[in-house]
């Protein structure tokens, strides 16, 4: 919990921090720890030695977390430590204490946990004494006994397994020895065949050099002669076959053996009431075990259809999320090809709405033309008009400079 810090003295800044207090949230030497103490104002605050603060935390422990401010009083509705902000917001109406009234009661609470604890532990360590010097004891004489009795049980299971294990695989070595001498013999039969259709082979392929046709047609003729002699490829022999083994079998010899040992058993503890006691109880406790594991195979087996079930139904939901999202991204496709026309259509539009403007510019310019030429004319003002641009002069001669000067000649 302790957090050892380097940290230096919040105060001279020289001497590293021996103490921490939790008021002003500074580190101090012990000089200024002293000095800190003589200071009225100080007087309340809590500072404690630093190697026992864990700094890391101490700031967000004694400060309020919404309001990021000191806490200064309880809430004794809320059971929480509030700020000034506290008190004349969320907990304006609820009732608060100081907090060293509610500190006093909780330390005096952790005094008596204190004091119950150390009877406890006294009685604990008490119980473990005992239960070394004797429970361990018994329980080793105990284990030693039944331990020797298991090992003496098991050799006597083992003998059995083993006698009937030895039985079992002699069984299937002998016959293993009888069905490979059948295989020798089948391969031995099919190397000899394998040889006089190598020679023949080897007689063919030698007379095909043969360049005189006579000789070659009396040499083909008598190996000819000999192919048709040649025995057939044998069959593939059957598959070897191998005694059956069932474990039935052998785990009812086991079984068979072990009744064998139990009735031996009770016939043995027959006479003494209390091993007979004893083994009445195993029985009914091994049937209760039986019938708890069988109970406990059905509540599994109706887990695993409800498990399945629930598998089939989650596959379900699956494919059809991924047909709705399959079905949202084709339509997904189809809008964003949609929006691609629409966007050109809009493009198309604002090329003819700017060639609108033009013409309406083009118009209103003519239109302007047009009223100045009737204002002028309504005013009965001499004047003469270029027919180019429209613009009226006041003589001949200005109207003759104009044209001589611009586009409009």
């Amino acid at each position: 919990m302790a957090q050892v810090s380097a940290k230096k003295c919040s105060l001279c800044d020289e001497q590293n921090g021996a103490y921490y207090c939790y008021e002003c949230q500074q580190a101090l030497c012990t000089a200024c720890r002293n000095r800190h103490g003589k200071i009225p104002a100080l007087s309340g605050h809590t500072v404690a030695d630093i190697n026992t603060v864990d700094l890391s935390t101490v700031n967000k422990k004694s400060h309020c977390l919404e309001h990021k401010k000191e806490f200064l009083f309880y809430c004794v509705k809320c059971d929480t430590f509030i700020c000034s902000k506290c008190v004349t917001s969320t907990h304006y109406t609820h009732p608060f204490s100081e907090i060293t009234e509610i500190v006093v009661k909780e330390r005096q609470k952790a005094k008596e946990n204190i004091e119950e604890l150390k009877l406890k532990i006294d009685a604990i360590s008490t119980l473990q004494e005992k239960v070394k010097t004797t429970h361990f004891e018994q329980l080793h004489a105990k284990s030693k006994q039944c331990i020797e009795h298991i090992e003496s049980a098991s050799k006597g299971l083992q003998s059995c397994i083993e006698s009937k294990r030895s039985i079992k695989t002699t069984e299937v070595e002998d016959n293993e020895k009888k069905e490979q001498e059948n295989l020798k013999v089948f391969v031995d039969n099919t190397d000899s065949v394998h040889k006089q259709y190598t020679q023949i082979l080897s007689e063919l392929e030698n007379v095909l050099l043969e360049k005189h046709d006579v000789t070659f047609y009396s040499s083909y003729r008598s190996i000819d002669s000999d192919i048709q002699t040649l025995v057939n490829i044998p069959e593939e022999p059957e598959e070897a076959q191998v005694p059956t083994f069932k474990d039935e079998f052998l785990y009812q010899e086991v079984k068979d053996y072990m009744e064998l040992k139990i009735d031996n058993s009770l016939h043995v503890y027959q006479s003494c009431p209390i091993q007979r006691m004893k083994i009445e109880d195993l029985q009914s406790e091994n049937k209760r075990y039986k019938e708890t594991l069988q109970r406990e195979l059905e509540i599994k087996d109706e887990e695993l259809i409800q498990l399945s079930l629930d598998l089939q139904s989650e596959n379900k939901r699956y494919k059809e999320t991924l047909q709705r999202y399959t079905t949202l991204k084709n339509e997904t496709y189809q809008k964003d090809a949609e929006n691609k026309k629409l966007a050109d259509k809009v493009k198309t539009l604002n090329k003819d709405l700017e060639k609108k403007d033009d013409e309406i510019k083009k118009k209103s310019r003519e239109i302007h033309i047009l009223k100045e030429r009737g204002r002028i004319l309504s005013s009965n003002t001499p004047g003469y008009g270029c027919t180019g641009c429209g613009k009226i002069y006041g003589s001949r001669d200005d109207l003759v400079r104009h044209k001589s000067s611009s586009v409009c000649k």
